[in-house]
């Protein structure tokens, strides 16, 4: 039966332990219950038992603890944080195990790149069409909203494929037309945990509030008449700024 050595085992932990915070200084966890202090010991463990077999010199004893430490922070500890406004991407390998998050995160990545692509080098406001109406429907007003598109100030692409239309308010003099990208969760799936929901729909969302803010493309400002109520639409959002 391997004899166990309880001062090498000891020595291998304390020496996990060092490595470890040059790794990652930040990690304190010092308990007996700390997962990452549960795999530091099965890895002196493990190391200790090589050792032993092997009749390795303490030298080499020394580097396979490093190597052992590195596994053990892999582990036990989190990943880097990634630097703000820097992209991350995956990095495959075989045997990799991909979960959801890592599929999400892959798509956020292209995305990303493309937000920031059309920030830098297009700019926000009416790429076409988007042309505005206002017609009176029964005891009110509609805006009318033709097919086109437009980018956001965040970058993202708004499509209006058939055209939308939005009730006009019955008070306010000066009204502006926001047109946003939304989402919305599709195709619900029953699921062990519940219903989760497949796909994400991308779709737009029309506005007529009272000041242009927020991440919104301002199609139009409409200015109205204190006795007659009429419109008139006084300029278009092919600008950055309406």
């Amino acid at each position: 039966m391997q004899k166990f050595d309880e001062a090498a085992y000891r020595d291998l932990a304390e020496a996990l332990r060092e490595r470890v915070a040059v790794y990652a200084p930040e990690w304190t966890g010092g308990n007996d219950s700390d997962p990452g202090v549960s795999l530091i010991e099965l890895f002196a463990f493990l190391a200790e038992s090589l050792l032993y077999r092997a009749t390795l010199i303490p030298e080499r004893g020394r580097a396979s603890a490093i190597r052992l430490a590195q596994s053990a922070l892999m582990l036990a500890g989190p990943a880097t944080a990634v630097t703000p406004g820097t992209l991350e991407r995956l990095r495959y390998f075989a045997g990799q195990l991909l979960s959801p998050d890592d599929l999400t995160l892959e798509q956020d990545y292209f995305r990303a790149r493309l937000r920031r692509l059309n920030r830098e080098l297009l700019g926000s406001g009416v790429v076409g069409g988007l042309d505005i109406s206002v017609k009176r429907v029964g005891a009110g007003e509609q805006v009318a909203i033709a097919p086109g598109f437009a980018i956001d100030p965040r970058g993202e692409e708004i499509e209006v494929p058939d055209g939308a239309t939005a009730a006009l308010p019955q008070s306010g003099s000066i009204l502006y037309v926001i047109l946003t990208h939304c989402e919305r969760p599709t195709h619900p799936q029953s699921t062990i945990g519940g219903t989760q929901f497949g796909r994400i729909e991308e779709s737009f969302e029309v506005r007529i509030e009272a000041t242009a803010s927020g991440n919104g493309v301002a199609l139009a400002r409409l200015r109205f008449a204190s006795m007659l109520r009429s419109s008139r639409r006084s300029c278009r959002g092919k600008c950055r700024s309406c």
